[in-house]
């Protein structure tokens, strides 16, 4: 796969990315990115994927056609939300785009699972 073609503008920030943390760190993630390793890289462009995406994290932050930087909740995220939701516990979310709401967004709703679980 010719990434620079196909996804020229994750090829652009896996440079950057190489410039900061240097060759060998970058390598290492992209290598266990290929292997299907998530949490250590994953990129979507032009209909294409390359990477593992991590869906336990807190949040994804990604780029979109724009170049603007934006975060969203991944889907265990949004199912929990749902979840609580139909057991009458309403989730607010002031700013969908505040790093730290979503982490304490996420803290809540483990312990909304983690109660329902055990008093199931």
């Amino acid at each position: 796969m010719d990434l620079k073609k196909l996804m020229p503008v994750t090829a652009r920030r896996i440079d950057r990315l190489r410039k900061q943390m240097g060759n060998d760190a970058v390598n290492v993630l992209l290598r266990k990115a290929m292997a299907g390793e998530p949490g250590h890289f994953f990129a979507m462009e032009n209909h294409r994927t390359f990477g593992a995406l991590d869906t336990s994290s807190t949040s994804i932050i990604g780029w979109n056609e724009a170049g603007q930087c934006v975060r969203s909740d991944p889907q265990w995220m949004i199912d929990a939300i749902g979840f609580a939701s139909s057991i009458g516990i309403e989730i607010e979310v002031k700013d969908d785009q505040d790093h730290e709401e979503a982490r304490e967004r996420a803290k809540l709703l483990r312990k909304i699972l983690r109660e329902a679980k055990y008093n199931a």
